[in-house]
């Protein structure tokens, strides 16, 4: 008998020493596998690092780093709904896991709309924080602002304005952004990242998805509709990052190039019509005068740009140094056969935050532009516009709800009549997968009257 229980003792003993060292093995793959996630996220390659941090809850469910650190994969991938979940459940275990834990639980209610859990998250991690710099370094009180317009705001919908998505044909499972509609409404061009997109190649410097190519799409009269866009548009588009800017009043095109190697930072290009209804070769906008040309591509990130009819002004967005934000919208003014240096828009309409897009109408009357930087925000970055111009605008006025959210409208393209809007954004409607197109009828805002 004493040899019996001898023998389970030992066998227990042994047992529990393989569970052990099976344990300690788990444990050091887990902790591998979470260092490999967290490097992936540092390099931009988030569907990388949310796939490894599923691999570590399937091993262990209760791995409050990794829901963490999925949180923040989901937040970076618009799905606000599972990075709540995620940041909710690593709040409930261990709400001091990070110091940013609260800031991402506000933005990502913002985002939802659940203004009051973001404004409280908001103002835990401003009390958390001693430092002043890292409190505007997160632009905490305008984000606070922000959420009391939004509150304030967000109800109030005028119901004329009817937000439409472009349809299946135009649209995909991927991002589609920036559309722009020529004068005479025989195309729209937009930018798009599928992979189809020319060498089919993704950007392991950044993102680690498709390159950006450029599309375009006719309109067809007799069905009333936009054909199938085609990006084998010649030269226009390259194996690296090209995008649609907008049209020139002849229906040539303005675009954006990022050519390792060739471009500095992110360029302005134009590629004229040619008589056999494509164009040529894009090159730097105003290469026939390059010292101006020059000016305008500077070796900063310039990264969008809208010409008036008459071509008198170029206005375009740009990250130089002495803005007085992240981006800034500036012009350059025709004189005689050149253009003068590029000025700033001033502070009625850049912010220290982000301008993205700039678009003037073709009557010259309106300035149309997105931003992040501005308390009359209903959140992210909302569009804006105003008169006056073309060098000084008056106050700029939030388009409000519906076409501005708690997401993203980053881009905005307006019509000869004024009538119709062509929105890059993540609207709810028939959306297909990421940031759609759609198209919105204004007619009732009047903005060319005002």
């Amino acid at each position: 008998m004493r040899k019996i229980i001898v023998t389970l003792i030992i066998s227990c003993l042994f047992q529990a020493t393989i569970s052990q060292k099976n344990n300690i093995i788990e444990k050091t793959k887990v902790q591998a596998k979470i260092i490999d996630a967290k490097q992936s996220f540092l390099e931009n390659n988030i569907k990388n690092s949310q796939l490894i941090y599923k691999e570590i809850l399937a091993l262990d469910p209760e791995n409050t780093k990794a829901h963490y650190g999925l949180a923040k994969c989901y937040y970076k991938l618009h799905n606000y709904e599972k990075a709540k979940f995620h940041a909710e459940n690593t709040y409930n275990t261990d709400p001091e896991i990070d110091d940013e834990l609260n800031y991402l639980m506000a933005q990502t209610y913002f985002r939802l709309s659940e203004l009051d859990n973001a404004k409280n998250k908001f103002n835990a991690f401003k009390n958390n924080i001693s430092s002043d710099s890292k409190l505007n370094d997160y632009a905490i009180e305008l984000k606070i602002k922000q959420v009391d317009y939004a509150k304030k705001h967000l109800e109030n919908i005028d119901e004329d304005i009817i937000i439409k998505n472009m349809g299946a044909d135009l649209n995909s499972k991927g991002p589609e952004f920036a559309p722009s509609i020529c004068n005479d409404g025989k195309y729209l061009m937009f930018t798009s990242r599928r992979a189809d997109t020319k060498g089919g190649g993704v950007d392991e410097y950044y993102d680690h998805q498709y390159y950006s190519d450029i599309y375009l799409s006719t309109w067809d009269e007799s069905k009333k509709k936009w054909g199938v866009p085609n990006n084998n548009l010649g030269k226009i588009n390259t194996q690296f990052h090209d995008g649609s800017l907008g049209f020139k009043p002849d229906n040539s095109l303005l675009i954006y190039r990022n050519i390792y190697g060739v471009t500095k930072s992110g360029d302005i290009y134009e590629a004229k019509t040619n008589k056999s209804e494509g164009w040529s070769t894009p090159k730097p906008i105003l290469y026939k005068d390059k010292e101006i040309s020059n000016k305008i591509n500077s070796s900063y990130f310039e990264s969008s740009a809208s010409i008036t009819s008459d071509e008198s002004y170029i206005y375009f967005v740009s990250e130089r140094k002495n803005g007085l934000g992240q981006a800034d919208i500036y012009y350059v003014k025709k004189n005689d056969k050149s253009y003068s240096d590029p000025v700033n828009l001033g502070d009625k309409i850049n912010t220290s935050g982000d301008e993205k897009c700039v678009f003037i109408h073709p009557s010259g009357k309106v300035l149309f532009f997105t931003s992040n930087g501005r308390e009359n925000s209903m959140g992210s970055y909302d569009i804006y516009y105003c008169t006056g111009g073309p060098e000084k605008w008056n106050e700029p006025i939030n388009m409000g709800a519906p076409i501005n959210t708690t997401l993203e409208e980053k881009t905005i393209n307006v019509s000869l009549d004024g009538n119709t809007a062509y929105v890059g954004g993540y609207y709810k409607i028939d959306n297909q997968g990421d940031a759609d197109l759609y198209e919105i009828d204004i007619s009732s805002l009047n903005i060319l009257s005002k």
